[in-house]
């Protein structure tokens, strides 16, 4: 005689003794196992590969089982209809999540409350699903999980480029050591492999350390997706979709804190041989070959989520005019140096500051001999500001949060733009409209004057180099209202317009693929794809924006911050 699970057999009221009872999440699988254990929680018999896999998930680790000897031979169902509406309390595993507590973010049952929140105003599920499964807060979490995952590939893509770079370091520095030890004789074998041993060493440590965070990655990512499965499925109730909804809120908050930390590991040590000058010199040296010095690091930025996706909160203004100042600030240029401090230039002042966003303060102002334009930002704390008026480019130093005026290179008249991609700067001028691409010593490469050597630019105003593949440079050309992105050659590639934008100024690359462009007439800042083309209005005079000539965006921070003209603040929008 056969028990199927909870379904009872007239004999057992006969006393049989050969009642089996089978595994029930088997037979709702099309297969059958005799049951060797029962959980009291769930109601259910199980096999014994079903008993181990119900212990380790999470939502039923809690649970009460019985083993073979324990479980009884027949059990009445005791559950109501309701009993399936939510999930069960990780604290009391027999009760039913029923409440919310908005202060502390948590689920529970009755027991949860009346123990840990009672002085908290706590929402009844039952009350509340409904509202929210269909409101703002439910329909945000599938773009904050796409923003989570987009941040997540862009960290993946960043490990694999350190393995590259990992890898291509110590091949190449192996060579040089190789090469020099060609140079003398059998005396160094010892030393060398003292050498190879240590890049050996520091090159598996940084793989195993890139692995374990790749790793990392690759897991939360599958944590999001399972998280969007568990909310989206149509196959719930809207109870359940509620307490998925809410779990997802709170550990979308625990992902995002550990990204921050996976983007503090974002890095390898970057080392190079030395040659020892004593070893050249003389062969018994006592430093042998030479030695493996850390030369820095390998440091990729952090990745730029897709920005058309995001929505954009007004923050307070930042006042960044100083005691110093005696006409109202023209914020013409920004650029930023570091995680949440930006450099601009005040063209109503004739200055240059430090902002610290942070603080919302101004840590640091020089004054400069005319108007500059704009300004970006060079290695070694170092950045670069136009002075049309001097026909110069003004070298500053930002070392120690302090500005300090360097180096002065002269260049044509009416200089404007200008930008800095691998040891060149880009720098565009109106008054005899062309792009001069030149070194930092001010020595002029090339000069495109023309689009491509047919339609010449009306009035370049700004530029910046995307650092896509390949890398591209984008020129703002106010009077053409044309944004025109050409090859680092000066090869027309592509022309972008808009109707909402109008004598466009600042435009600077955020990320791969991602422009922000000012449109100075039409009061706005839109937002160039390269993959489709388009443009996009992402904030406007609706956000308090009037006359926009900069802006720059911390990925740090995931900041938009917007230099006016004629104004004494700067415009701040974090992503939501």
């Amino acid at each position: 005689m056969e028990v199927p699970g909870k379904k009872r057999d007239p004999d057992l009221d006969k006393g049989s003794a050969d009642a089996t009872v089978y595994c029930q999440p088997c037979e709702e699988g099309g297969k059958r196992a005799v049951a060797q254990g029962f959980c009291q929680t769930c109601e259910e018999y199980m096999c014994a590969p079903c008993v181990e896999y119900h212990k380790r998930l999470k939502m039923s680790r809690n649970h009460i089982l019985l083993s073979k000897d324990k479980m009884p031979s027949f059990y009445t169902s005791t559950k109501k209809s309701a009993i399936g509406d939510t999930d069960y309390c990780n604290n009391h595993p027999k009760e039913m999540i029923k409440f919310y507590c908005p202060t502390h973010g948590d689920l529970g049952c009755g027991d949860c409350v009346v123990l840990d929140h009672r002085n908290c105003k706590v929402d009844y599920i039952a009350d509340v699903a409904k509202e929210f499964v269909t409101g703002k807060s439910f329909r945000e979490l599938e773009p904050s999980i796409k923003r989570a995952e987009d941040l997540l590939s862009g960290f993946i893509r960043n490990v694999k480029e350190l393995f590259g770079d990992v890898k291509n370091q110590s091949k190449v520095e192996i060579d040089k050591l190789r090469k020099f030890r060609a140079e003398i004789n059998i005396y160094l074998d010892r030393r060398e492999k003292e050498l190879l041993d240590n890049i050996e060493k520091v090159n598996t440590e940084d793989e195993n350390a890139l692995s374990a965070l790749k790793t990392d990655c690759e897991l939360t990512k599958t944590g999001l997706e399972a998280m969007r499965t568990e909310f989206t499925s149509g196959d719930v109730s809207v109870n359940q979709r509620y307490v998925a909804s809410r779990r997802s809120q709170k550990e979308l908050r625990r992902i995002y804190d550990n990204m921050e930390k996976m983007a503090d590991r974002m890095n390898a040590r970057k080392y190079q041989f030395t040659k020892d000058a004593d070893t050249e010199r003389l062969l018994g040296s006592k430093k042998g070959l030479g030695t493996l010095d850390v030369a820095g690091e390998f440091r990729k930025n952090i990745p730029v989520p897709d920005l058309s996706t995001v929505t954009w909160k007004n923050e307070a203004d930042i006042n960044v005019r100083t005691p110093q100042d005696q006409e109202t600030c023209i914020i013409t240029g920004l650029a930023l140096l570091s995680p949440g401090i930006f450099l601009l230039t005040d063209y109503g002042n004739s200055c240059a500051k430090l902002v610290d966003a942070t603080t919302r303060t101004v840590t640091s102002r020089l004054e400069l001999p005319v108007q500059p334009c704009d300004v970006c930002a060079l290695p070694d704390d170092q950045a670069a500001v136009t002075l049309p008026d001097k026909s110069m480019i003004q070298l500053l130093s930002t070392k120690d949060g302090q500005l300090t005026r360097g180096k002065e290179m002269k260049v044509s008249s009416w200089c404007r733009g200008i930008a800095y991609y691998n040891n060149r700067l880009y720098v565009s001028n109106v008054s005899n409209p062309r792009i001069e691409v030149m070194t930092l010593d001010g020595l002029i490469i090339s000069t495109f004057k023309t689009v491509d050597g047919g339609q010449p630019f009306k009035c370049p105003y700004y530029l910046t180099v995307s650092a896509s593949t390949p890398p591209t440079l984008y020129v703002s050309d106010y009077i053409t209202l044309t944004v025109h992105q050409l090859s680092l050659d000066g090869k027309a590639l592509q022309e972008y317009r808009d109707k909402k934008l109008k004598y466009p100024r600042s435009v600077v690359a955020v990320g791969p693929g991602q422009l922000l462009v000012c449109g100075y007439d039409s009061h706005n800042v839109m937002l160039l794809t390269e993959w489709d083309g388009k443009m996009e209005e992402i904030l406007g005079r609706k956000d308090g924006l009037t006359y926009s000539c900069s802006v720059s965006f911390c990925p740090h921070t995931r900041t938009v911050v917007v230099g006016i003209s004629g104004n004494d603040s700067l415009k701040v929008f974090n992503a939501n």
